[in-house]
């Protein structure tokens, strides 16, 4: 296992404060400053003063699981060809955020539906933006191509998500999955 450089910060520090003239002495880095900065927009250190710094406890760190959420969510609205939300996320967008399903806490599965002959463009695209659609990934966030012969968009919100009636279906065809989503659902304006 490697020893990383909040696992050096643990061991020398624990929580108390240190000053990066320090920490760059005791790891030989040149660049301590910009690896703090790096660490504390991370959430895992907080700067309590100038050039000063502590390690954060498990308990003080900021969820910061919404923001990389957010920013996969607006990397997929902003790509290369034409797709539709798909599945938990298209019910998820249809009940404008008051049904959501996931596997996991840490995991976020964003299912879009993409016309099949751009798949490939897809798949480079999301490759480009450090992004995986591999089903085997079981943390962080995980992308679903569906690849569809013709698909249907409709916008609710400023999102692309299948029309109404096949959202309706879709939470019909799977009752112990979705529930009494079909009373959440929002007009579509």
């Amino acid at each position: 296992m490697t020893l990383t450089y909040l696992d050096a910060i643990d061991h020398l520090y624990g929580t108390s404060p240190f000053t990066v003239r320090d920490f760059a002495t005791r790891v030989a880095n040149r660049r301590a400053g910009k690896l703090l900065s790096d660490l504390k927009r991370r959430g895992l250190v907080a700067r309590v003063g100038r050039g000063v710094y502590r390690r954060l406890e498990p308990t003080e760190r900021p969820d910061l699981r919404r923001y990389e959420w957010d920013r996969v969510r607006r990397i997929l609205l902003n790509g290369p060809a034409p797709k539709a939300w798909a599945g938990a996320n298209a019910v998820e967008v249809w009940t404008d955020g008051a049904y959501r399903s996931e596997p996991s806490v840490f995991t976020r599965v964003y299912r879009i539906s993409v016309p099949r002959a751009s798949v490939p463009r897809w798949r480079e695209y999301l490759r480009r933006h450090g992004l995986s659609d591999a089903r085997r990934k079981r943390i962080g966030p995980r992308i679903e191509l569906i690849p569809v012969n013709h698909l249907k968009v409709t916008f609710v919100g400023g999102e692309p998500v299948p029309p109404r009636s096949e959202v309706v279906r879709l939470i019909r065809t799977h009752p112990a999955l979705f529930a009494h989503a079909t009373e959440l659902l929002v007009d579509g304006s």
